[in-house]
């Protein structure tokens, strides 16, 4: 009776039994925050310390969330939208940076982890994501198109 009724909740009420958009882009700040705190070394160089969580930072979070709308909406994989890249929208968006990175992945399937191992395994992204001086970070799904980004900085 349990698995039936399962089936019955799944098929009337799909949205209940996944997770959220905003669970998912905590979830990825959470992964990525776990592989800093675990000190992980990038290929070729950098990383291999631990380090300080990121503090979630709303001002990133929205940057990062219209960015991978953009993606998801209009089909691209880029850092760049209209011409226009990570360091104006985060500026544009009042929020003042010393340094910023922006990672971004598309896949098949929204999964938080599969998009932080393949950063990881990326030597640029993971010197992003390992980098000390990043003590902040938004991210932003696109469910739609499949599309992460993150945002991470040191603020002024």
């Amino acid at each position: 009776m349990k698995p039936l009724l399962f089936l019955l909740l799944a098929a009337c009420f799909p949205f209940a039994l996944s997770q959220t958009t905003v669970q998912l882009e905590s979830q990825i700040l959470s992964l990525i925050n776990e592989a800093r705190a675990r000190g992980v070394a990038c290929r070729g160089g950098g990383g291999g310390y631990r380090l300080p969580p990121l503090r979630y930072d709303a001002t990133l979070a929205q940057t990062a969330k219209g960015h991978a709308l953009n993606m998801g909406r209009y089909g691209f994989m880029s850092h760049y939208f209209r011409g226009v890249g990570p360091r104006v929208r985060v500026a544009r968006a009042g929020y003042g940076y010393l340094r910023m990175s922006e990672i971004i992945f598309k896949g098949r399937n929204s999964d938080p982890a599969r998009a932080v191992r393949w950063w990881l395994r990326s030597p640029v992204h993971c010197r992003a994501i390992m980098n000390p001086h990043y003590t902040e970070a938004g991210s932003g799904l696109s469910r739609a198109g499949n599309a992460w980004a993150v945002v991470l900085a040191q603020p002024r």
